[in-house]
């Protein structure tokens, strides 16, 4: 072996970069996944916060705050 790197060596040297490349990869998988589920809750919470309004106030009564999914006309036996 005049100087040259033996075949183990070159193995153990390969198995180390493999190993820091592994540890790099899971690594930005992880902050991957946080920004998705970052980024999920941030259009969950967009949504649910469009899907509530403020009910005009009629005559007598107070102004409620209530989900759009309400339907004043089933509520009142119209539908």
């Amino acid at each position: 072996m005049s100087g040259s790197i033996s075949d183990l060596a070159k193995n153990r040297a390969l198995a180390e970069w493999l190993e820091y490349s592994l540890c790099q990869t899971r690594n930005r998988i992880r902050e991957l996944e946080i920004q998705e589920q970052q980024e999920q809750r941030r259009r969950e919470r967009a949504r649910a916060e469009q899907s509530w309004k403020i009910q005009p106030k009629r005559t007598g009564d107070t102004a409620m705050q209530r989900d759009d999914g309400w339907d004043d006309n089933a509520s009142a036996g119209l539908t």
